[in-house]
């Protein structure tokens, strides 16, 4: 993408035209403004000149976006391919400035009356958000992940499910905890599918990790190959035309090849509760628990604990309001040295925003996001505020 006004002109040009729901393909383009006052998530008391290089913490990004969204059915198949190309401009520190492409395709289809399969591929696109990774340069993280799903029907209400995927993470920049890395992943389970919606699940699933182009790290005790066991139980219910209740639960066990002090293992997963009042207003609120590897001398993994309460409401025929507040606690196992402290962090993210549509086509947005993070590790602690405006057009 050119590194102009392009997004922006394509964005007033195409302000006259109109997306269908029922078209087979879709455009948008979009333009945004984000002001943020921490960018590199620089401890409060410490000289951001130190750090950044420069006397200052926050920036100004511009974004100019073109996305398209195709949806074509014909008997009983589907294709479907979403994909967006945007151009991120920071106006202080030009070094971040960088393009990224992220897209979903699939194809899913009935082979028999009682089997169903699918095929697809995914890309995503990430720069480095510098909450833990301290590496003050532009560092994108590209996945690619191309998989297959079978879904075959028992009997009832009853069906066998199977899946594989390769994934290959590749960053720009490879250090510790953000290295370039391919992943083969095989799973298989049981589903019940009564025809109310619920679902309950039960999935058995095997990782295969290996890292790309990095050696062994004795020092920090850093292996190259891993093995990760997931057994997972998942299910969806239906309580009502107003709510529904959903989770799941996953027992995983992370196995290194070389370096056994770096296993882990343990309980994560999530709940769900989605109540609509009415047409106009609902109310989500979760909790989750996610366990990741994390590479120090303190610490082999980290156990993070999430909350969230997230109410929305339909001002009127054409303006959206949705409010999010969270609040995490971050607790880091298995030092590899003795008499290590043990990290621990805490988390709180308040956000509000307004959705404008003064037409069908056409969505105005802006929000205001505030973050806020403790730990007893002073070079993990963060204050953040960002504001951003952005418009939207679908042709």
């Amino acid at each position: 993408m050119a590194k102009g006004g392009i997004g922006i002109g394509v964005l007033l040009f195409s302000i006259s035209a109109s997306a269908d729901q029922f078209d087979v393909v879709n455009y948008s383009t979009t333009a945004g403004l984000n002001y943020d006052d921490n960018v590199f998530r620089v401890p409060t008391g410490v000289d951001p000149l130190l750090v950044t290089g420069k006397p200052t913490k926050s920036d100004v990004i511009q974004t100019e976006s073109i996305g398209i969204n195709l949806d074509k059915k014909y008997a009983n198949q589907e294709v479907t391919f979403k994909g967006t190309a945007t151009y991120n401009k920071y106006n202080t520190f030009s070094n971040l400035d960088y393009t990224s492409t992220v897209y979903s395709a699939a194809w899913n289809g009935n082979l028999t009356s009682r089997l169903s399969a699918g095929i697809g591929d995914t890309r995503s696109q990430t720069l480095n958000t510098f909450t833990d990774i301290h590496v003050y340069t532009r560092n994108l993280t590209t996945a690619d992940s191309p998989h297959v799903n079978a879904d075959w029907w028992l009997a009832s209400n009853w069906h066998l499910t199977f899946g594989a995927s390769q994934t290959t993470t590749t960053a720009s920049q490879s250090v510790i905890n953000n290295q370039s890395s391919i992943a083969h992943e095989k799973d298989w389970g049981v589903k019940y599918a009564p025809a109310d919606g619920s679902s309950i699940a039960f999935v058995s699933r095997v990782s295969q990790g290996e890292s790309i182009n990095t050696p062994l790290n004795y020092s920090l005790l850093v292996d190259t190959q891993n093995t990760e066991y997931q057994k997972e139980f998942d299910f969806n219910w239906v309580l009502s035309g107003k709510s529904v209740f959903s989770g799941n639960l996953i027992n995983l066990d992370h196995q290194n090849q070389t370096f056994y002090q770096r296993d882990f293992s343990g309980i994560e997963g999530g709940l769900n509760y989605l109540y609509s009042f009415s047409d106009k207003s609902s109310l989500n609120i979760s909790w989750s628990r996610s366990i990741g590897a994390w590479y120090d001398v303190s610490s082999t993994y980290s156990v993070t604990d999430t909350a969230l309460f997230a109410p929305s409401w339909q001002i009127s025929a054409k303006t959206m309001m949705h409010i999010a507040i969270s609040r995490s606690k971050a607790n880091y196992f298995g030092p590899i040295e003795p008499y290590q402290p043990a990290r621990f962090d805490e988390s709180q993210v308040q956000s509000v925003g307004i959705d404008w549509s003064p037409q069908r086509s056409v969505t105005l947005s802006t929000s205001f996001q505030s973050s806020l993070r403790y730990s007893n590790y002073q070079s993990y602690e963060y204050n953040d505020k960002s504001v951003s405006l952005s418009a939207q057009v679908s042709f």
